[in-house]
């Protein structure tokens, strides 16, 4: 019965469009307007559900059976003055857009859109013990305390299997855009600009903890609330003369949370309902995850409003010896002063006082850039171009003194957060000369100086040339290949600057490691690529892309790491408005990295240099034994291969059709391994991971009137995942027993069929 209703209900929409498109011509004069445009509806023979597929619908919304009409339209005035265009697609959907442009030609232009993106991460696959209003997640029932001889974590396992509800984890977001443009003169243009973007919905997994020091941690996983409004305006004029152009342009942002904060109940505190009625009673201790005390509840801050305003100059003319100059400057005042939290919400514990009560954020970026391109010369082009950034950070620093450690009074805690500002200037230099007229020599060269304020090296520079050859030597043939070096420095590397060891609370780190951002790398990169035409309607490509990357100082952190792309490509087209094409690519990135585990143990014979009662002071040199190597992969090919035929009216055909076919698939894996630190714990292998990607697209469109088209179509898809780090909550307390997961069914694999029928009628 379901299906005839839903057949009956597509063939009713189908008569409709006919029934419309009979009555149109193939253009529409209204007075001294004209109407031209098109508009297409159609349905799904069967309703897509949204469980198990949520992947394949992800950014979509494929559970409707209608295909919600894509409508067009263009009207224009007879005299060619003004116009108004219509976009309207997924008319709605959750996946709708909407597009507006109207003017006057050469005068006024005016652009409007409105769309929602839909995000689905899992309906039903998701649960959660919680309940939530607003940013506050509550219990209706905690665990009880656990039995004598009952299993670690075995109470809370039974809590969560009665009471966590399935859940629906998903996004909408809103964006509208506005831009004006208006020329009333050849030399003035005005334009405004208004941007605003709106993410609602229950669409992340969010993660907190209760607990005293790691090991004793209880993860509590909730659903983030999102409703964000980001509102964007800019305004600006240009001026333009005599080959001369000049602009100034004023920008803001603003960004408001609707939810600043989340608060949510600790289950772990069967041992603290002694309040009126049964009501929970904070407490400072915390000795265990078997343990049911500690603090009621917890809070969290989220993203904090804030706002941005920048203001920009920029012009550009032409100079003598054909060259052309382009220059523009911008400065800002990015600012954030959203109240802080308290440390802790537990009254149990002391309430220390907050070093200020706000951030107090303050940046302030300046940034410059100048292009020119020149041919003084016919074989000959010069281009440099000059930029500066300067992220000037004047936020007060925070000092926190004696801070009790999350809900441990015995261990207090130190640091300072200090304001991080960098500069970043770059010189890129490119010349380019014809020495034949087949064949043609660039070369690029690029110095770059990074500083900043704060990290590990205070100064960079780095250095960066190499050629490019284009060579043409038959009109059948094309080659090109390039090579670029570049070597970037870590003059003074410390890792262990008084700075940031205030920073990170006194603790130190091993001084031979050495961060991949920042270390001393020498960097080698190369591409080639081919294009052959035999013959006018068909050609072969093929494209090979390597990058090397070798950290020459690193004896812990990352020492080597190399990726190479090749691809072959081809496409055909043998008879008019038939085109064949097929293209293949594989990628592989190989890396190994050195580490070194510090920890607290007892004297080892092996090791007689190694302190054992001070981690910190334990080296690659005095601790052998305690290095392990970790090396990887990850590797991929695709495969795309399609085809677009357009078929005359014939003796089968009374009317014109077109066919396309298109295939995609993908297929990745990573791999992890490790050996080494037999003093400690053995290093072990991960599990490798995987997926694989299938897709078939198949439309038919054949033209059953002279305006009006019938359109059949075919969605094939297959997800496949190979990924031990995904949870979907089948097994609720099995590695972690005071745990509650939510699960995800984006990884979830997939089989989607899906067939439509639509009609498009244009006029």
């Amino acid at each position: 019965m379901k299906s005839r209703t839903s057949l009956r209900y597509l063939w009713a929409c189908a008569a409709v469009v006919l029934l419309a498109a009979s009555r149109v011509c193939a253009q529409v004069d209204i007075g001294p307007v004209t109407a031209t445009g098109s508009a297409e509806v159609g349905a799904y023979p069967q309703p897509l559900p949204y469980t198990q597929v949520a992947k394949f619908q992800e950014y979509s919304d494929f559970a409707q059976q209608v295909i919600a009409p894509h409508l067009r339209l263009l009207l224009g005035g007879k005299e060619q003055e003004y116009y108004a265009k219509f976009d309207l697609v997924n008319v709605a959907q959750k996946n709708e857009l909407y597009t507006l442009r109207t003017g006057k030609y050469g005068v006024l232009d005016i652009q409007a859109q409105w769309q929602e993106i839909p995000h689905f991460f899992s309906n039903g696959v998701a649960e959660s013990p919680y309940q939530r209003s607003g940013g506050t997640f509550s219990l209706v029932n905690r665990p009880s305390a656990p039995t004598p001889g009952q299993p670690s974590g075995e109470n809370v396992r039974t809590w969560v299997d009665a009471n966590a509800r399935p859940l629906t984890l998903s996004l909408l977001e809103g964006i509208a855009n506005l831009h004006v443009s208006y020329t009333p003169t050849s030399e003035w243009t005005f334009t405004a600009d208004y941007n605003f973007q709106n993410p609602t919905g229950d669409g992340r997994a969010w993660g907190a903890m209760f607990g005293p020091n790691p090991g004793a941690y209880n993860i509590t996983e909730l659903y983030q609330p999102i409703q964000y409004y980001t509102y964007n305006y800019g305004v600006g004029a240009q001026y333009a003369k005599d080959g001369w152009v000049g602009g100034i342009k004023y920008q803001g942002s603003f960004f408001e949370n609707q939810y600043d904060t989340l608060t949510w109940d600790n289950p772990n505190t069967w041992d603290e309902m002694t309040g009126p009625g049964g009501s929970c009673q904070n407490s400072g201790l915390y000795p265990g995850p078997d343990n049911g005390l500690g603090p009621c509840r917890g809070e969290m801050s989220m993203y904090p409003d804030n706002q941005a305003h920048n203001l920009t100059i920029d012009g550009g003319g032409v100079l003598p010896f054909h060259t052309h100059v382009m220059a523009s400057a911008s400065y800002g005042f990015w600012l954030q002063n959203a109240p802080f939290i308290p440390y802790t919400i537990n009254s149990a514990l002391p309430q220390v006082p907050l070093p200020r009560q706000s951030l107090r954020g303050d940046v302030q970026p300046f940034f410059v850039n100048a292009t020119f391109v020149s041919d003084p010369i016919e074989r000959l082009e010069l281009r440099g171009t000059y930029s500066y950034y300067d992220y000037n950070n004047q936020t007060p620093p925070m000092v926190f003194t004696n801070v009790p450690t999350l809900n441990d009074v015995a261990s207090l805690w130190s640091a300072t957060a200090y304001p991080f500002s960098f500069s970043d200037q770059d010189i890129n230099l490119t010349a380019s000369y014809n020495l034949t007229h087949d064949l043609a020599a660039r070369f690029i060269g690029d110095i770059s100086t990074y500083h900043n304020s704060g990290l590990m090296v205070l100064q960079q520079d780095q250095t960066t040339y190499g050629p490019v050859i284009d060579w043409t030597p038959y009109t059948w043939l094309e080659l090109r290949g390039s090579y670029q070096y570049a070597f970037r420095d870590s003059p003074g590397y410390n890792n262990n600057r008084t700075s940031l060891v205030n920073q990170n609370a006194g603790l130190t780190e091993v001084d031979a490691l050495r961060r991949f951002d920042e270390a001393t790398v020498h960097v080698n990169q190369a591409n080639l690529y081919m294009q052959v035409q035999p013959r006018e309607d068909t050609t072969f490509y093929a494209e090979f892309d390597y990058d090397d990357y070798y950290f020459p100082a690193s004896d812990l952190g990352l020492q080597h790491s190399s990726d190479y792309s090749p691809s072959v490509g081809a496409t055909w087209n043998p008879f008019p408005n038939t085109h064949f094409y097929v293209d293949y690519s594989w990628q592989a990135e190989d890396w190994n990295m050195a580490s070194m585990q510090r920890q607290t143990h007892a004297p080892i014979p092996s090791q007689p240099a190694c302190p054992n009662t001070i981690a910190e002071a334990q080296t690659p040199e005095n601790c052998p034994g305690q290095v392990w190597t970790s090396y990887g992969r990850d590797q991929g090919s695709s495969v795309d291969l399609g085809m677009d035929i357009d078929f005359p009216a014939n003796q089968f055909l009374k009317h014109e059709s077109h066919l396309q076919i298109m295939y995609t698939y993908a297929v990745g894996t990573s791999l992890i391994h490790a050996n080494g630190d037999a003093a400690l714990n053995p290093a072990t292998d991960f599990p490798n991971v995987g997926s694989q990607f299938h897709q078939l697209i198949v439309q038919y469109a054949y033209q059953v009137r002279k305006h009006s088209w019938v359109k059949f179509g075919y969605f094939f898809n297959h997800f496949g995942y190979n990924n031990f780090a995904i949870d979907n909550a089948t097994q609720w307390m099995s590695s972690s027993p005071n745990s509650m997961f939510l699960g995800d069914s984006t990884e979830t694999p997939y089989n989607a069929n899906v067939g439509y029928v639509s009609f498009k009628q244009t006029f």
